[in-house]
């Protein structure tokens, strides 16, 4: 039976939702965790929300859970 980890994160992209998922994957896969053989197996968006500024889509953000094996 494998061990599984799971890493909470946030990504952010002025850009889309999509792009704010891959960077929460980019960023995590950098962590020290990744050097122990981890490798993510599945992610789930378990979030999305946005930062106003002035009125108007500042950024879009992306809570994304990660399973680690």
């Amino acid at each position: 039976m494998p061990f599984i980890k799971i890493i909470d994160t946030v990504g952010s992209s002025t850009e889309s939702w999509e792009d704010a998922a891959k960077n929460a994957i980019e960023e995590a896969s950098k962590l020290p965790i990744f050097k122990q053989k981890s490798h993510i197996s599945k992610a789930t968006i378990k979030d999305f929300d946005v930062k106003i500024e002035n009125n108007k889509i500042a950024a879009y953000l992306c809570r994304v859970e990660m399973f680690l094996e």
